[in-house]
């Protein structure tokens, strides 16, 4: 009987893990962590610029469709998002915004050798348009 208890007590304490052992874990996730997030932060600024890029090239491509369209070009991209004469909508409401939640910002007749002018700017002033 005194064998049975012993291994009944032995079991019971080899149950679970250790103070040092749960620290370590914490340690390490903790380095994993302090790696990969100043890694990964760069990555989302690059792609909200490739967001903006292939937004940029969206709205112009739903301009000349307009254009081909109504045979003029839109007065504002709000057009872009609404029906006239049975025709559109050419965009969704929501991609009128940059990746940065701001309005695209849009002039005709355009400045640059072009129809009509197209750009945004991201929070660090990096400018992103339709002409370079």
């Amino acid at each position: 009987m005194k064998n049975r208890q012993s291994k009944i007590i032995n079991r019971q304490s080899k149950g679970g893990f250790t103070l040092i052992e749960i620290l370590l874990v914490v340690v390490i996730i903790g380095i994993i962590v302090g790696i990969a997030v100043p890694k990964m932060s760069g990555k989302i600024g690059m792609s909200l610029d490739v967001a903006a890029r292939a937004s940029l090239k969206s709205i112009e491509t739903a301009v000349q469709n307009y254009e081909m369209e109504h045979l003029r070009l839109p007065d504002s991209l709000e057009d872009l998002a609404t029906v006239k004469d049975g025709k559109g909508p050419y965009l969704k409401p929501s991609e009128l915004n940059d990746p940065w939640g701001q309005k695209f910002l849009y002039s005709k007749p355009g400045s640059h050798n072009r129809g009509f002018d197209l750009s945004c700017k991201s929070p660090e002033n990096k400018e992103f348009n339709n002409w370079d």
